[in-house]
């Protein structure tokens, strides 16, 4: 009977202490879960903020392109322009030597 006594508190001692190591493992399961959710609010954070930062660079790359692409369609415009006159003096001039060569040849057959 004494045996039995001891045996039954022996095993309410190891259940209370069983129920106790499940206890702490509660609490360090909820510990854990409670810093993981503040790293992923974190991790969260940052992310969104580098997407924003990635948003905000896309679009002043988008603004630098255009500038540039302003200036490249102005210098091409600017050329273009360049390449009129240049061409209509070229063609005055050419006009005008050949009526030169028509007058000189006029001139040459007149004499023979």
């Amino acid at each position: 009977e004494d045996d039995l006594a001891k045996l039954a508190e022996s095993r309410s001692s190891i259940d209370g202490l069983v129920a106790g190591q499940v206890e702490k493992l509660a609490e360090g399961r909820d510990l854990l879960r409670r810093a993981l959710e503040a790293d992923l609010d974190t991790i969260k954070g940052v992310v969104a903020d580098q997407s924003q930062q990635l948003t905000d660079n896309r679009a002043e790359f988008a603004r630098a392109l255009e500038a540039d692409l302003g200036s490249v369609n102005g210098l091409v415009n600017s050329h273009a322009e360049k390449l009129i006159q240049d061409r209509s003096i070229l063609s005055k001039a050419l006009e005008d030597d050949l009526a030169k060569l028509a007058e000189s040849r006029s001139s040459i057959d007149g004499l023979v």
